[in-house]
């Protein structure tokens, strides 16, 4: 029997990532599910039709399922019995500051994205309480934030397999403009990064001053090629890419690769954040179901974490302590504190559903003062 999977979330980035899923062979049963019924109903169709005007034949269904409601998920997750559990849930859009007006939303994003964490974490945790009652062995990718979420759920004993995308998403463009360097096939081309969520934006994005700590080597049919390519002007050369949610169509295809190489048998080299609750992203090993850190050349893996723990307050957070609670950078905090009102200096992860909703409420009200309705 093919393997199945639980996609939870059927918004801006999972609806993207069912109409990848649906044309993978190598899969079973996908159950996908979402709080909004219509849409999701909807998206599945969609999905559906267009794999078969693509000649496969998925085998899918939509299932209704709030993430908040626990017992819901406890039966979905032993209903469903799924190999692996796909969570894109989040309770906002990572990308609706950029609908505001230029200057706003510039003002907004200054703030850095962690400032957002309890958004993103709030549904993730208690989807991870539901798995950790029913004892659920299989394979959980979590897609919200994974750089800073699944390290906090790691403080709680909670920590998905990984996350997907963020630092993936990097490496495609180290290896196409490698290649076209040195004229060899992307194929030929390894790369080992060790990076977090926060070096995407000096990666696709306008260059700055000052950018995240990372680790980058290059191989060439395993050789070391780093120094002859001169890797970190390939890492920040311009490079831009459509803003919002258009960079969902990369994320989902990094996502895929990951679940063909959770289901095949040969090991994989690749990338994910988060795995096994490690902050920030590292290069690892993937196959037959399971994700483990590979071995780096020239750095140690507790020199890697450092590398991403220095890197969260690129994002706005300046630690993690023990106990899973965020302490964000006091400048980012004045940031919301004068456009918004919302004032959050640390973060408990129990606190994290009303200080989302705080925040959720209080960036609708700011936004509609210029004229957007979400």
């Amino acid at each position: 029997m093919k393997p199945s999977l639980l996609l939870i979330g059927l918004g801006d980035l999972g609806h993207v990532i069912l109409e990848l899923l649906v044309r993978e062979k190598a899969l079973g049963q996908i159950i996908a599910c979402d709080i909004n019924e219509e849409r999701g109903v909807a998206r599945c169709h969609l999905a559906q039709m267009s794999a078969i005007a693509h000649r496969f034949s998925p085998s899918l269904r939509f299932l209704p399922l709030d993430v908040n409601q626990k017992q819901a998920v406890v039966k979905a997750v032993k209903t469903a019995k799924p190999d692996i559990i796909l969570n894109t849930a989040s309770l906002q859009s990572w990308c609706l500051p950029d609908l505001l007006p230029f200057e706003q939303s510039a003002l907004i994003k200054s703030a850095g994205f962690g400032i957002w964490f309890p958004v993103h974490f709030a549904l993730t945790l208690k989807l991870m309480e539901v798995l950790q009652e029913v004892d659920y062995q299989g394979v959980t990718l979590s897609a919200p934030f994974p750089d800073v979420v699944n390290p906090v759920l790691g403080c709680l004993d909670m920590a998905p397999t990984c996350g997907v995308g963020n630092l993936d998403e990097i490496v495609p463009k180290i290896k196409w403009l490698t290649s076209r360097k040195i004229n060899a096939t992307v194929d030929e081309i390894d790369v080992l990064l060790v990076a977090h969520h926060a070096l995407e934006g000096n990666v696709y994005g306008e260059p700055h001053s000052e950018h995240p700590p990372f680790f980058l080597r290059i191989e060439y049919k395993g050789k070391d090629i780093t120094k002859q390519v001169r890797a970190d002007e390939l890492l920040f050369a311009p490079f831009p890419l459509p803003p919002g949610r258009a960079i969902h169509f990369l994320t989902a295809g990094s996502t895929l690769r990951l679940i063909q190489a959770l289901l095949g048998k040969e090991e994989q080299l690749l990338h994910v954040p988060g795995p096994d609750g490690l902050p920030g992203g590292y290069p690892v090993l993937v196959s037959k179901g399971k994700v483990e850190v590979a071995a780096l050349k020239g750095i140690t893996l507790k020199e890697a974490v450092r590398i991403n723990e220095l890197s969260h307050r690129f994002d706005g957070i300046e630690r993690i302590e023990a106990d899973g609670t965020v302490v964000f950078c006091s400048d980012n905090v004045e940031i919301f504190k004068e456009e918004l009102g919302y004032d959050c200096t640390r973060l408990h992860p129990q606190d994290a559903l009303a200080r989302a909703e705080e925040l959720i409420s209080r960036f609708r009200e700011y936004a509609r003062k210029y004229g957007l309705h979400f």
